[in-house]
């Protein structure tokens, strides 16, 4: 069998999956930007962790998993609203995060089966995505992404002058709560289908990677979906080529990118 045919059956194979990631790949890549421009970062590392303690909980009492990972996602953005009025969301956030990660694992630590899905969802490894799940998420995941990118003013308003932006007549709150909820949309979502590392690589890796060459905004959103579906591309022709699993080959092949950026930056800059 020749090697392109071994990529068509692949392909042919994980469709539904690849739909998904490609979603996810440009959904979140346009949400990156602004999580890294907003210095959101604890947040977005702590939303899948919450995400993945509602999947454990809905593993362990039986349940569809949307519904407790939706409602833990909702605790933890009235959590992070609460804390943020108090000023306490740098001291919150990190707990949010290592609690989280911990407890996710502890709902379900004397049932194997269980243990081994939110495993799945933690460490990214493969998951099964049906043809219903990805016609479902792909376009979620792409319009969350495409409506902060539309908003792009407004964000980078709030985050550098949050005083002119009440001058202008906004609501920096309840622009803040829109950009959440965008943001937990897609984590949930991601989440389902890909799992929590593919999704931290395509909030992360693609924005830090084109940020240091971006001149305007609108430009660093085009190179962040570009560059996140080749590190997607990449990904996948790493995992058949090395025998690895899809999510950590997609975050290798961007964290290296990541570091030539930066370096070539440094060098030429």
């Amino acid at each position: 069998m020749s090697n392109w045919q071994t990529y068509r059956e692949l392909i042919d194979v994980n469709a539904p999956a690849l739909i998904a990631a490609a979603g996810l790949a440009i959904g979140a890549s346009l949400l990156g930007v602004f999580v890294v421009l907003r210095r959101e970062g604890l947040l977005a590392l702590a939303l899948p962790q919450v995400v993945a303690v509602g999947a454990a909980v809905g593993l362990r009492m039986d349940w569809n998993f949307l519904p407790p990972a939706i409602a833990a996602a909702v605790i933890a953005l009235l959590v992070t609203a609460w804390s943020r009025a108090r000023r306490t969301s740098h001291l919150l956030l990190p707990a949010l995060y290592i609690g989280g990660l911990s407890v996710s694992v502890l709902l379900i630590a004397n049932s194997a089966a269980h243990l081994h899905e939110v495993q799945h969802l933690l460490a990214g490894e493969d998951v099964f995505v049906s043809w219903q799940q990805a016609y479902l998420a792909a376009p979620t995941l792409i319009a969350a992404g495409v409506t902060a990118a539309v908003l792009w003013r407004r964000w980078l308003l709030l985050a550098q002058s949050p005083t002119a932006a009440r001058v202008a007549g906004l609501r920096p709150a309840r622009w803040d709560a829109l950009f959440l909820v965008l943001l937990a949309a897609a984590v949930v979502v991601g989440t389902s289908v890909s799992g929590i590392l593919m999704v931290l690589a395509c909030l992360f890796l693609p924005a830090a990677t084109v940020l240091p060459w971006a001149k305007r905004v609108p430009g660093a959103l085009i190179t962040s979906v570009v560059a996140s579906l080749i590190f997607l591309a990449g990904g996948f022709i790493m995992s058949i080529e090395m025998d690895w699993p899809l999510s950590q080959s997609v975050g290798g092949v961007g964290f290296a990118a990541l570091i030539v950026s930066h370096v070539a930056a440094a060098i030429f800059a």
